[in-house]
């Protein structure tokens, strides 16, 4: 018999310093060898297709498929064919018998992605393939088993969905909050993909980095890193391969509690950067003369 996939640790997928993502794992953890169906919930970017494949990984379907389906990008008259398959002859293209997503991941799990995005009519298919655990080909009349854990996910308010089905796709919920909401993971993130494009990250760097808001959430900051590798001409990132980040400068001064010295430093420390070292200009720019800047700049150790 072939040796058995190693069992994978929940840890090796995501890792976190927040005390919030903490206790969302521990959650995970007690449902990963049940079958109790999960909603996964959150803002666009914060990692919902990252924890259904952590969930499938880690748990006892693990061998066993893994099948997405992106709700939002399959047109409503194709659903039914992409997750009930079809029998030969049902239209003009079927030339040939398909199986469907639903038959695809038996024995594993289906993950439903943007799932609040179907209409009212096909929701209540699902609602009543889910129901039954069995379900019709297009154009066949074989009712079809099916045993899979039901993962589904939305980014948007569930009120559009029926309560019947909210109800059985929500057995356990995960709400995964904002990058913005768990700022101290970020230099582990930034760091993994950094280390994925063989690259390093000064700290100057890693400081704009920790002070943007970060509206797009994980994959905002995968792709700015991404960016930043192609930017950048050697193989630590630096400001200048950045993007430059429109966040209001004072909202995050406030929201990460600053001080005002801290804030003056950091503000004498980026026009200095962005002048290049131009005293007189960077002088001129922050309204003070050029001693005092020079003062200011041994007071807070800028280089």
């Amino acid at each position: 018999m072939p040796a058995a996939k190693k069992h994978p640790e929940l840890k090796d997928f995501v890792r976190t310093k927040n005390d919030s993502m903490r206790a969302l794992l521990q959650t995970v953890e007690k449902v990963l060898d049940h079958d109790v169906n999960v909603f996964i919930l959150g803002e666009s970017g914060v990692g919902k297709d990252y924890f259904a494949e952590a969930i499938h990984s880690c748990g006892k379907r693990r061998e066993k498929p893994l099948v997405r389906i992106d709700c939002a990008a399959i047109p409503a008259d194709l659903f039914e064919a992409e997750i009930f398959g079809f029998e030969k002859g049902t239209f003009t293209d079927a030339v040939a018998r398909k199986a469907g997503k639903l038959e695809m991941a038996h024995g594993g799990t289906v993950y439903f992605d943007a799932v609040t995005s179907l209409t009212a009519n096909l929701q209540a298919k699902l609602l009543r393939a889910i129901q039954d655990k069995s379900f019709t080909r297009l154009g066949g009349h074989e009712a079809i088993s099916f045993d899979a854990r039901i993962v589904s996910s939305s980014s948007t308010a569930v009120e559009s969905l029926r309560n019947d089905l909210l109800y059985r796709i929500n057995v356990v919920t995960l709400t995964i909050p904002p990058l913005r909401e768990r700022r101290e993971d970020i230099p582990q993130l930034a760091r993994m993909f950094v280390a994925r494009r063989k690259h390093g990250i000064d700290d100057a760097a890693m400081q704009m980095l920790m002070e943007h808001r970060w509206p797009g959430n994980i994959r905002e900051l995968r792709n700015a890193i991404d960016r930043a590798v192609l930017l950048e001409e050697t193989d630590v990132i630096t400001p200048n391969a950045l993007p430059s980040f429109t966040s209001d400068p004072v909202e995050s001064a406030a929201e990460q509690q600053w001080t005002l010295e801290q804030l003056e430093a950091r503000y004498i420390r980026e026009v200095l950067r962005q002048t290049r070292n131009n005293y007189s200009r960077a002088a001129e720019i922050l309204g003070i003369n050029r001693k005092t800047l020079l003062e200011k700049r041994r007071k807070y150790g800028i280089e």
